[in-house]
């Protein structure tokens, strides 16, 4: 515990704000381009906590702000894009030593909604959607400006990427740019934060495997729905209390890499031409029972060549039980995404 001569206090229980957003749509392929049509902004509402130490890991991350967002967006092309909607939870992490630190990074991930997906015949022109749902992922670096002990004022600069995971075609995805500006308030009562004492840490395995599920659509589109699964496991080093590095394998069934190559007039081998095998690096940020895992993968079978011989994927677990954990997914062909998946696995060691 910190004395009272150096203790630390949050700026209340609970903290609300408001944000400004104002960018454009980032054309990451030609295709999108012709859909640049203005700047575009946006206006977010947030309720968030201050953490305080009451658990080990939030002393590690330096006191990091939890909370959830609700956006509501204009994409710059009312015609062909509409507006877009979002809700999700985020982490806020002081990048310094210090829960006050002026510069942090921001990161959510959860639910978006399109107004003008892409449809045959009434909205052709957008490439980037095909669906109303979509995943959203959220991300900034910003820095603080403190106002009084309750406001804050900061400055940021970010992205807002929506996408299917190909659960709906077309996917390219909406990547939003943008520069903002936050105010937050701080309400209720202050509360002390609670210095742990330092335990010693012992670099150990972690040892997991799942299987998941997901469903993806491929071009011509308006076609069939896919399910698609996957098994893996991974051995990682925890060299940390906060992070994990290792190697990983992949074992993926896709029957849609028949029908593609079947629409290319290719040869089919029954359904060993649907299965991939993968070798995939691993890095695993930690959060108590929670983590983000982050893998680059390099295929040494599949018979479906134009996706390239990489994927990646970009993951959260969260343990539910002693050793068992839920997982989503999104996998990826470096910039393309293949589908989301949804998973359970099992921790042998952690």
């Amino acid at each position: 515990m910190v004395t009272a001569a150096d203790a630390q206090t949050t700026s209340g229980s609970i903290i609300t704000g408001v944000e400004g957003h104002y960018g454009f749509v980032f054309a990451h392929r030609p295709s999108v381009q012709p859909l640049q049509h203005s700047h575009l902004g946006a206006f977010v509402v947030t309720v968030s906590k201050q953490t305080y130490g009451n658990k080990q890991w939030h002393s590690l991350y330096h006191y990091p702000e939890i909370g959830v967002k609700y956006g509501f967006y204009g994409l710059g092309n009312r015609e062909q894009l509409g507006y877009g909607h979002a809700i999700y939870p985020y982490i806020d992490v002081p990048l310094g030593k210090s829960f006050r630190h002026p510069l942090h990074f921001q990161f959510g991930w959860g639910l978006g909604y399109i107004t003008k997906p892409y449809t045959r015949l009434e909205n052709y022109k957008n490439v980037a959607i095909g669906s109303h749902l979509n995943a959203v992922i959220a991300f900034n670096f910003h820095t603080e400006i403190k106002l009084t002990e309750r406001d804050i004022l900061a400055p940021a600069i970010g992205l807002t990427h929506f996408s299917n995971g190909s659960a709906a075609m077309p996917n390219l995805g909406i990547n939003l740019t943008t520069v903002q500006l936050h105010y937050r308030h701080a309400f209720g009562k202050k509360t002390e934060m609670i210095q742990p004492e330092k335990i010693s840490f012992e670099k150990h395995l972690r040892v997991a495997a799942f299987g998941a599920w997901g469903f993806k659509q491929v071009y011509p589109l308006a076609g069939k729905t896919w399910n698609a699964y996957s098994l893996s496991a991974n051995v990682l080093k925890q060299y940390s209390e906060k992070s994990a590095a290792g190697l990983g394998a992949d074992v993926f069934y896709d029957p849609s890499i028949s029908f593609r190559r079947k629409e290319e007039l290719m040869a089919t081998h029954g359904t060993m031409t649907d299965i991939r095998i993968g070798f995939a690096a691993a890095y695993e940020v930690i959060m108590s029972d929670f983590s983000v895992i982050l893998q680059m993968g390099l295929y040494a079978k599949s018979d479906w060549k134009k996706d390239g011989i990489y994927y990646n994927r970009l993951g959260m677990r969260y343990v539910v039980t002693k050793n068992m954990f839920a997982t989503i997914n999104l996998k990826t062909h470096i910039a393309r995404a293949d589908y989301i998946e949804w998973g359970i696995g099992y921790y042998f060691k952690r």
